[in-house]
């Protein structure tokens, strides 16, 4: 795979959350649903259930961090062919799954992109968010959820 590939594959996993947390905040006042995958990048809308609002710098850190095991697996998956007498049998499987993993991406970018909020004023889709100075400021509680493929499975604090 070709080092390029590395981040986009990494963009549709934070994108997807396949493996992300959802805080949800409790108090007096209405907040957004924020996501994170580890770090927030997407919070849902007030306004409307089909509009999400994205952070750059929490998709670029996310991006970062789930691009390192991919080049880690990468680096195995390579090794492992060279070690391999019969390349073939598993070249062959891995190429189809990183074409899966590549049209999986742009999936996500195509759907997500109908959904992104306009703007790029603060409170939208904007560089950074302190959800911690924000919920502390509006007397809000947030707990994060371990999302796995999309299905909650525990309960944290922020």
């Amino acid at each position: 795979m070709k080092f390029a590939i590395i981040p986009y594959i990494a963009l549709g996993l934070v994108l997807s959350l396949v493996v992300g947390v959802e805080y949800n905040c409790e108090g007096q006042e209405m907040f957004p649903t924020y996501y994170g995958s580890p770090f927030v990048f997407k919070q849902k809308s007030l306004a409307s259930s089909m509009e999400y609002f994205y952070s750059v710098s929490g998709l670029i850190l996310n991006v970062m961090v789930w691009s390192a095991p991919l080049f880690f697996i990468e680096k195995a998956m390579q090794s492992l062919i060279q070690k391999v007498n019969r390349k073939k049998l598993i070249s062959i499987p891995y190429k189809i799954i990183i074409g899966c993993m590549i049209a999986f991406t742009t999936l996500n970018i195509a759907i997500d992109s109908i959904m992104i909020g306009w703007g790029f004023n603060k409170g939208s889709n904007y560089w950074y968010w302190n959800i911690d100075k924000e919920a502390k400021d509006w007397g809000m509680d947030c707990e994060g959820e371990i999302l796995i493929a999309g299905e909650l499975t525990t309960t944290g604090t922020q």
